[in-house]
């Protein structure tokens, strides 16, 4: 049920701005406009079923960690 509320979501967005975006001829903006609408709704979709998504700053500082053990001589 919370799915297709998500959906739902999505799709209004997607009517209220398709109009508007196909007026003003503004393809490239109507493509990454879908792309990340498409991006929300599947990462909407997935906090929904509780699905284990990664934290953007564990990525970071996993990229960091060995530049930061350098500088401050931790192995930790």
């Amino acid at each position: 049920m919370k799915v297709l509320l998500v959906l739902l979501a999505a799709a209004a967005i997607v009517a209220i701005e398709w109009r508007s975006l196909m007026e003003r001829k503004l393809k490239r903006e109507l493509w990454t406009f879908f792309l990340l609408c498409l991006v929300g709704a599947s990462l909407g979709i997935a906090e929904v079923l509780r699905l284990n998504i990664p934290n953007p700053l564990d990525w970071i500082s996993a990229l960091y960690k060995p530049l930061s053990n350098l500088i401050y001589g931790s192995s930790a």
